[in-house]
């Protein structure tokens, strides 16, 4: 996503710059949390990032496209139009693959991750512990990207920004809370929250933090939902958009693991 210079016209990577940013904060963070768990190869952390990010590629976009079902439908009714010349195809690709989901990214991820660790018979548990902060992390440097691009923006606010040069043309001319950076805040919280049980609560289930991270943000996302002023465009399923119903299922699956996890503990 580009950001251009005022009216110079000049086109920043401004996503990308922040994308690269998270990247570089994480990796300095595995540097230290790797020590919390009998880790000494520190190499197996970019294999594990690669496999992750292709993982991430695809499944973000797969994800976008499920929330943009109304349009798959419309290409379905009218696959002659759509498919009469390149352009059209490629407009109504574009329009079904063309955007990403941070829970299609997320669950891309970690299914990457996993499928190298098992392959390789490394310790997922203690891979995951260490790893899992780096998502918040990540994330901030992420959210403060959409906010300097102007997507993912937020509902008309008497508080708040007017965008004059969002990459989203709707974005422009109103005030809109800057949810954007509401969640890169709450981000910022969780992954100190995850820090302090990784690094204090030693006696802790290893593998669990994946979970708490589950815990954590779910609700948080759901809550900003309500708060964005681009539900339309990204997809809903009756009164909730796609991503609260996600919201809900991670929410169910990451208690039901803790629960599970600390009932086999006791046993």
């Amino acid at each position: 996503m580009f950001k251009t210079i005022g009216n110079t016209g000049i086109p920043i990577p401004v996503y990308g710059i922040m994308t690269g940013l998270g990247i570089l904060a994480s990796i300095i963070m595995l540097t230290k949390t790797h020590r919390t768990r009998r880790i000494s190869e520190t190499i197996e952390y970019g294999y594990i990032g690669f496999w992750a990010g292709v993982g991430a590629f695809f499944t973000a976009h797969i994800f976008f496209a499920i929330a943009q079902y109304r349009k798959i439908v419309y290409v379905i009714t009218h696959l002659e139009e759509i498919f009469s010349d390149i352009k059209s195809f490629a407009i109504a690709m574009g329009d079904i693959f063309g955007g990403m989901v941070f829970y299609g990214g997320l669950v891309g991820a970690c299914i990457g991750g996993y499928i190298y660790l098992k392959r390789n018979s490394l310790d997922i548990k203690e891979y995951a512990d260490t790893i899992v902060p780096c998502i918040p992390l990540f994330h901030t440097f992420g959210r403060i990207g959409c906010f300097l691009t102007g997507c993912c923006y937020g509902k008309e606010s008497d508080f708040g920004f007017i965008y004059r040069h969002s990459i989203v043309e709707q974005a422009n001319g109103v005030r809109r809370f800057p949810v954007q950076l509401l969640e890169s805040a709450e981000n910022i919280v969780i992954c100190m929250i995850l820090l302090i049980l990784l690094y204090r609560c030693r006696n802790m289930p290893h593998g669990i933090l994946l979970w708490v991270y589950g815990i954590l943000y779910s609700p948080l996302r759901f809550g900003n939902e309500f708060l964005r002023g681009d539900i339309q465009e990204r997809g809903y399923f009756g009164i909730l958009s796609t991503s609260q119903w996600i919201s809900i299922v991670v929410f169910g699956i990451s208690l039901f693991m803790i629960l599970r996890t600390f009932k086999r503990r006791r046993v």
